[in-house]
């Protein structure tokens, strides 16, 4: 860990790397050049079945940042929980989630979402205006969602998502890929539910927040891109069925632990994803 000579509240940064360790490299790089100082960087691989452990586990000390080699996959909620509980022991106000297939273009970026939730002791969890690999820009999750919401209304909501992309303010979640958690709530609500193994954290983690009198807040005056799931576009087929499963099982968590949801109601949502997926795929 570095000496802070500043002001700024401390901020770990966390990158969870799974097989792709020179885009974790690149932007353990890229975040030098950002305009903030009080920070260090902690980089988790999550047991990757490559070198990936090796290579960053060797560049470490020259590259200036911590790491820690999980020995097992437990997902991505469990892997960012070591870096979120130990940048709580270790007295950082704030843990930066970042995936490792994340782009920085605004050097400011952490500056302004560490500024908002300055702002607001309420505000638990902040993230920028996301541009996806196609640079289309990504509209925020502005409500909780309803049966109606996650069903018959799911493009009506998307065209609403779409017309706040530009507005700042309460949202009900962020995404996962970058997000600045408040160490406080987070500590509070016990960090992200690690019976998920992908998918669905950020809305069960808005939940948890809930809980706890926490909200989250869309900051669009800063923005990354997200270049979307690099590690994800490498799965075989049995792989792609072992993650729709684990999709479906996180998903399922969700509507019915925190949302409240029976079982013909979360058939009933499954069903619509299905046909969505389905359509956007003929």
């Amino acid at each position: 860990m570095r000496d802070f000579m500043v002001s700024e509240p401390k901020v770990l940064i966390v990158i969870l790397n799974y097989k792709t360790p020179q885009l974790t490299l690149n932007l353990v790089e890229a975040l030098k050049k950002i305009h903030y100082q009080a920070f260090d960087i902690m980089v988790i691989d999550n047991n990757s079945p490559d070198d990936s452990a090796g290579i960053l586990g060797k560049w470490a000390e020259d590259k200036g940042f911590i790491f820690y080699a999980n020995h097992v996959n437990a997902g991505y909620a469990a892997g960012n929980n070591i870096g979120i509980r130990y940048a709580v022991r270790h007295g950082y106000q704030y843990t930066w989630i970042l995936n490792s297939d994340v782009l920085l273009s605004d050097p400011d970026v952490l500056k302004v979402m560490v500024q908002r939730a300055e702002d607001d002791g309420y505000i638990g969890v902040v993230g920028p205006l996301i541009v996806s690999r196609d640079d289309t820009e990504v509209g925020p999750y502005l409500y909780r969602p309803t049966l109606w919401r996650s069903t018959l209304g799911i493009f009506a909501d998307k065209e609403s998502r779409m017309e706040h992309i530009h507005r700042p303010g309460r949202v009900y979640r962020v995404y996962g890929c970058c997000m600045l958690l408040k160490n406080e709530a987070m500590e509070k609500c016990d960090c992200m539910d690690e019976r998920t193994f992908l998918y669905s954290e950020e809305d069960i983690l808005a939940e948890r927040l809930l809980k706890y009198g926490y909200y989250a807040y869309y900051e669009p005056k800063t923005k990354v891109k997200h270049n979307e799931s690099s590690s994800m576009r490498t799965l075989t087929m049995d792989q792609i069925r072992k993650k729709d499963k684990e999709v479906s099982k996180s998903r399922t968590l969700y509507y019915k632990e925190y949302l409240g949801y029976n079982s013909f109601e979360i058939r009933l949502i499954h069903l619509a994803r299905w046909c969505i997926s389905l359509a956007r795929n003929l």
